[in-house]
């Protein structure tokens, strides 16, 4: 059963200009420390333009939005060997007692970044 889902799109250029102004600051605001790891071997702005619009679509779906009680860093988008992205949230709620499966999807084209969520029950 579908629980929720969420969308989000974003400006690549937006996010570059983000990252000029405030630097390693902003992504670390954005990235979780295992994605900062792939940040960082990479560089790529799109990456980070990606990592938004998915972690936005994931709130989104959830029904809570980025701020309380959830922030950027909670969630981390990760991809299995075949370049699926997996999600894994450090929950701060009760929600951690729901089994639920979060699937994303996340495409870019510069200079538009996309993310679809969809949160549905094991």
């Amino acid at each position: 059963m579908i629980l929720g889902i969420g969308s989000d799109i974003v400006q690549i250029p937006r996010i570059e200009r983000l990252i000029e102004k405030f630097g390693h600051k902003f992504v670390a605001r954005i990235l979780s420390p295992q994605e900062m790891k792939v940040y960082d071997n990479k560089y790529c702005r799109a990456f980070v333009a990606r990592r938004f619009a998915g972690k936005e679509a994931i709130s989104k779906a959830l029904g809570d939005g980025i701020g309380r009680p959830l922030k950027f860093t909670d969630i981390t988008i990760t991809n299995n060997k075949l370049g699926k992205p997996e999600v894994i949230i450090n929950w701060t709620s009760d929600r951690a007692k729901i089994d639920m499966k979060i699937d994303v999807s996340l495409s870019d084209d510069y200079p538009i970044a996309i993310a679809f969520a969809v949160i549905s029950s094991n």
